[in-house]
């Protein structure tokens, strides 16, 4: 669990409609759960809070799958013009809840490698460092889940269109730490990139949307 001095909240971007994969991707059944509860809930668990759950495409839909969750579900109207856009709206909603926070964590919904443990060891090494943005790392890339400080809010919230996380990653490229975590970068853009995941973990394919 997160250091009870360091108060960490997410926020998990879950708006986008999933054009490549020909269905809505959040609601991807992994382990029987909807992709999109899955993360929220191991952000949860990890010690994250608050949780924003920012939804765009089908967001009723979205929305249901996080019933007797903790969380806030935030809908951006604009989701279509881009992650820079979500990740605007549900930074401006988290900073307005009233927790106090000192850093934020940035989480995309289909990410359903990333494990409870992943995330607390992120929030370890950041707790370590908690100046600097922490962002995961694979092979000379770098990516979500990342972790900024406080002192990067405004620039989040000024975040539109496709400019999201990974710009700003980029931009401050002197104040960002890798953690190495693959799991991060696993990519279900289709029907079979899923289906070779599933086989991969020896998991039937079949039943795969909620």
């Amino acid at each position: 669990m997160t250091p009870s001095h360091t108060l960490i909240g997410a926020v998990i971007l879950a708006a986008g409609s999933s054009s490549r994969y020909g269905a809505l991707k959040q609601l991807i059944a992994i382990d029987g759960e909807p992709m999109v509860r899955r993360i929220t809930r191991n952000a949860l668990a990890a010690g994250l809070h608050p949780v924003v759950v920012v939804v765009g495409a089908q967001s009723d839909r979205v929305t249901d799958c996080l019933s007797n969750l903790d969380v806030c579900a935030v809908s951006n109207p604009d989701w279509a013009t881009g992650m820079g856009s979500s990740l605007a709206t549900g930074v401006t909603t988290l900073v307005s809840q009233a927790a106090p926070l000192e850093s934020l964590m940035v989480i995309l919904a289909d990410q359903p490698a990333i494990k409870v443990d992943d995330l607390e060891r992120m929030l370890a090494a950041h707790v370590a460092r908690p100046g600097r943005i922490l962002a995961c790392h694979n092979k000379g890339d770098f990516g979500p889940p990342c972790i900024f400080p406080l002192a990067y809010v405004d620039e989040l919230m000024h975040l539109s269109g496709a400019l999201g996380a990974r710009s700003l990653l980029e931009q401050h490229a002197p104040d960002v730490e890798g953690f190495d975590l693959p799991a991060a970068f696993l990519d279900i853009d289709t029907p079979d990139d899923y289906n070779a995941w599933q086989t991969a973990r020896g998991k039937p394919s079949a039943g795969e949307l909620e």
